[in-house]
């Protein structure tokens, strides 16, 4: 589960009201796993955020698009890389319906690179648009 106190917020807060939906999406997924949930609820659920992240995702690479950052390609590549790979998990919880797999996915891989992707990119990236529209 993530606390949503613990999550890095950045300078632009309709970024940070975006990663907060995904925090309570991703505590649902959690949530409904250890509640041993129905597979059908729950895959309706992990479909909800994918769909998120590719929301998020591309209202980030618009952002960045419309103030010309210059580290847009790395940015998105990242963000391709965890879309492409929470698909393939997604994908395997289909097929499997392996509940420690999914679980493993969700809390070793997802919730540390939402936390480091926040730090990492989405800091310079939001000062960067802030410091663009001043100009």
């Amino acid at each position: 589960m993530i606390n949503k106190k613990d999550l890095p917020l950045v300078s632009l807060n309709s970024m940070n009201e975006v990663h907060f939906e995904e925090v309570v999406i991703l505590n649902t997924l959690l949530e409904q796993l250890q509640n041993k949930v129905d597979f059908d609820i729950f895959s309706e659920n992990l479909q909800t955020l994918l769909e998120h992240m590719q929301y998020h995702f591309n209202s980030e690479e618009k952002l960045m698009r419309e103030s010309h950052y210059p580290s847009l390609q790395m940015h998105k590549a990242d963000h391709d890389k965890v879309l492409n790979q929470t698909r393939y998990a997604e994908m395997q919880w289909r097929n499997k319906k392996d509940e420690d797999d999914i679980r493993e996915y969700l809390e070793d891989i997802i919730v540390p690179w939402l936390d480091q992707h926040i730090k990492a990119m989405d800091t310079p990236m939001a000062e960067f648009i802030l410091d663009a529209k001043d100009i």
